[in-house]
């Protein structure tokens, strides 16, 4: 069972009210880390077509419009090639060793139109989440497993990079974090 720090269901929050008016009804989203329970997932399905959460920590289970599918996401995603409208990634991309594999994996599943939405902390949150993991604010190992941060700059360019078209890269809470919108 994982722990719950006070943190965390917050920035969870204000990371799924930055991603909720990009969505549109009746998508198949492919959320990448979705963790479990399944937050995000469980709060659209409704609206969505389909949902499907692949993380490395969840167990494979379907209900309703819903698969969840367990896979190492590092450099592949186990998925078909143009099956997705929307993918979203919140403080995810931070966690691979490989970004640009998983973010042109990201490109591979999505139809054309399709968006990927991103939430990833800033290099300036850096000194802040260390602290609040020092003293049990946010999930200590989680924060020692990121091996990323991203400027607006960089997280524009990985995207441009892969073959994304349209990219809207843009600072929010304070600019702590960084969200993006990257059309293909």
């Amino acid at each position: 069972m994982k722990k719950i720090t006070l943190f965390e269901p917050l920035f969870q929050e204000l990371r799924i009210r930055k991603i909720l008016p990009y969505l549109k009804k009746d998508s198949v989203l492919v959320d990448i880390g979705c963790d479990q329970p399944q937050v995000f997932i469980d709060r659209i399905k409704d609206d969505m077509k389909a949902c499907i959460g692949i993380d490395c920590v969840v167990s494979r289970y379907s209900y309703g419009n819903v698969r969840i599918l367990c896979q190492d996401l590092q450099k592949k995603i186990d998925f078909p090639s143009q099956s997705a409208d929307i993918v979203t990634m919140m403080a995810v991309l931070e966690h691979m060793k490989h970004p640009k594999d998983i973010v042109r994996e990201c490109f591979r599943i999505l139809k054309k139109g399709g968006m990927l939405l991103i939430t990833v902390p800033s290099p300036s949150s850096k000194p802040l989440l260390d602290l609040f993991a020092k003293v049990g604010l946010v999930r200590k190992e989680m924060i020692e497993q990121h091996e990323n941060y991203f400027t607006e700059e960089r997280l524009r360019k990985v995207m441009k990079n892969v073959g994304f078209q349209k990219v809207n890269v843009q600072m929010f809470e304070f600019g702590f974090n960084t969200f993006c919108k990257a059309v293909k």
